[in-house]
């Protein structure tokens, strides 16, 4: 039996509205060497028809009876892949014809790369939007993880060797991807291609549109031990504030803001978790950020941001900080946050 180089995997849901575009992205890919795994996990609609219409070989179709969750389409699917790698996919994306391509070209290249992602395009309505994008190397993927997401999840692809021997968590319902990767980080290397490659839909039966609470809530589960897991000691009850800044709140204290970030740089430069240049960098994105969306702060607001040593490590546009700096006068003095 051929091995094929990669198993694309896509667990799919009463997934009928989007399902025939999303597996025809697939099936017209230039990279031609690959399986298409899809679980459907137990679909009340036409999914399952749908998919059986389409008649590609390369289909490999999985039912299962009753649905059990994404978490279990993935490690089902993960169990039964072939190729040595696995691309994910969304029964509800459109992946662009050369992203197969393009990704399998990077990680044969790159042999301690375990996870690759790539850019994507938003799609609303039906229209394309903006484009997203998420930072490259691994340095500043593993460190955008104490605050979020390191990936667009349908857009990875994996080494099947990485993945095989982790499995997604099946705690933490809602937030799956977020969770696997801080625990992949320590085992392997993750880099994103900064071309997208995927147009992702948004639409109101998602999973985000519609757990928004519970996402949150587990993120922060989340967040809270990866943070301790690689700085010990740090005081618990300044941790709100940590996730103030990851959830790009409008309320922030931005001196409590300014003096959390800069503790992490200090505990960073010590302890040599990151590379201290890079993580200094990120975190002065950071603080940029937090300022950014706290114009509230009326005129104090550029005063504010540039009070701290972290404003001169990183470089926002011109045309974003210009905007900033209005939008701080037009505001007035606003009423600052408890």
């Amino acid at each position: 039996m051929h091995t094929p180089t990669v198993t694309v995997l896509m667990p799919v849901y009463n997934g009928e509205a989007f399902l025939r575009t999303a597996v025809e992205s697939i099936l017209r890919q230039t990279f031609t060497d690959f399986e298409f795994l899809i679980v459907d996990d137990g679909s009340t609609d036409d999914s399952r028809e749908i998919v059986r219409s389409l008649r590609d070989p390369r289909i490999r179709l999985e039912t299962v009876e009753k649905n059990r969750g994404t978490v279990h389409a993935l490690n089902t699917g993960i169990a039964l892949a072939r190729g040595k790698y696995i691309a994910r996919m969304d029964c509800d994306d459109i992946s662009l014809p050369h992203r197969l391509d393009r990704q399998v070209g990077f990680m044969e290249k790159h042999p301690g790369v375990g996870v690759c992602g790539s850019g994507m395009r938003l799609v609303k309505k039906g229209k394309p939007k903006n484009f997203r994008y998420q930072p490259c190397s691994d340095e500043e993927l593993k460190i955008t993880l104490l605050f979020n997401t390191c990936f667009f999840h349908p857009t990875v692809i994996m080494r099947t060797s990485v993945v095989e021997k982790a499995l997604y968590p099946d705690n933490l319902v809602y937030t799956q991807d977020y969770n696997f990767w801080t625990r992949l980080a320590p085992t392997t290397g993750f880099a994103n291609l900064r071309e997208p490659l995927v147009y992702f839909r948004e639409h109101p039966d998602q999973v985000s549109a519609k757990k928004a609470d519970m996402q949150k809530t587990n993120a922060r589960s989340i967040r809270r031990s990866y943070l301790r897991s690689l700085f010990s000691g740090l005081p618990s009850g300044d941790q709100e504030i940590h996730h103030k800044i990851a959830e790009n709140s409008r309320t922030i204290d931005l001196l409590q803001a300014a003096a959390w970030l800069e503790l992490l740089v200090d505990r960073n430069r010590r302890e040599r978790v990151f590379p201290p240049d890079i993580f200094l960098r990120e975190m002065s994105r950071k603080w940029w950020l937090c300022c950014r969306k706290n114009t509230h702060y009326g005129k104090e607001a550029p005063g504010i941001y540039r009070s701290s040593s972290l404003h001169g490590h990183y470089r926002p546009e011109v045309f974003k900080l210009l905007k900033f700096y209005v939008r701080s006068l037009a505001a007035g003095q606003g009423n600052r946050p408890d």
